[in-house]
């Protein structure tokens, strides 16, 4: 309970030393509800479960006597604060005044940023692609390219949007790969695995025994019942002979 009244305090003090910005109340509202309906839950577990009943219920109705209804915030509330930080502004820009960016090609966050400048730039772009796809005079359907081609050709886009709107697309791809590695890492890593020359189930078992000799100790105390049904009954005792 503490510890969320500090950090309700905390949030009311950063809003008025920021000026009480009126763009971050959306934020403040968020951040208050969800600490006093913590503090309301701690509230109630604490009175459920005094060992006398009665010192619970009387505690309950001497400090709550309406009752408590801090509730927790609002799915509406929460959209407010995602499209407020899909959005720039100097809003976006306090909370994020102390995060690391970077100035590489290769920084996560940089790149994220980028793309993010690019999609908020070209965004007058796609609502005039998507009203020619409305009234029909772009494919609704096919792949970015041949939809901005026919927009090209029908004088709808110029060349220089056009080219706009493939570069921040290109730039939301690179921010939203993950794990993508190119085919010479994998290459590259094939190589360093040995591969054992016998042929069979039983000759990545024999790899395990040769090279690791605290996995065959291990083994000659699995029961038998296990290491039958594992498979490494023949194999733990003719390695072990």
């Amino acid at each position: 309970m503490l510890s969320h009244l500090y950090l309700a305090s905390a949030v009311l003090k950063r809003f008025e030393d920021e000026g009480r910005q009126q763009t971050d109340l959306p934020m403040v509202h968020y951040s208050l509800q969800y600490c006093l309906n913590k503090c309301a839950v701690a509230f109630d577990g604490a009175f459920n479960n005094f060992p006398q009943k009665g010192v619970g219920f009387s505690l309950r109705a001497i400090l709550f006597p309406l009752g408590m209804h801090y509730k927790a915030p609002s799915d509406k509330l929460a959209t407010k604060i995602a499209d407020l930080l899909m959005t720039p502004g100097a809003h976006r820009e306090r909370l994020t005044h102390l995060c690391y960016v970077g100035n590489k090609e290769s920084d996560p966050i940089a790149i994220m940023e980028r793309a993010f400048d690019a999609m908020q730039d070209v965004k007058p772009l796609e609502k005039k692609l998507a009203a020619a796809a409305k009234e029909k005079k772009v494919p609704r359907k096919g792949t970015l390219e041949e939809r901005l081609n026919s927009a090209l050709e029908q004088n709808i886009l110029t060349q220089e949007e056009v080219d706009k709107i493939k570069h921040a697309d290109a730039l939301r791809y690179e921010a939203i790969e993950v794990d993508n590695f190119k085919p010479e890492w994998f290459k590259g890593e094939a190589e360093k695995v040995p591969h054992s020359r016998k042929k069979g189930k039983g000759c990545i078992i024999d790899d395990m025994f040769s090279k690791t000799p605290q996995l065959r100790r291990f083994f000659l105390l699995t029961p038998p019942t296990t290491a039958r049904k594992w498979g490494f009954a023949t194999k733990i005792s003719a390695k072990t002979k």
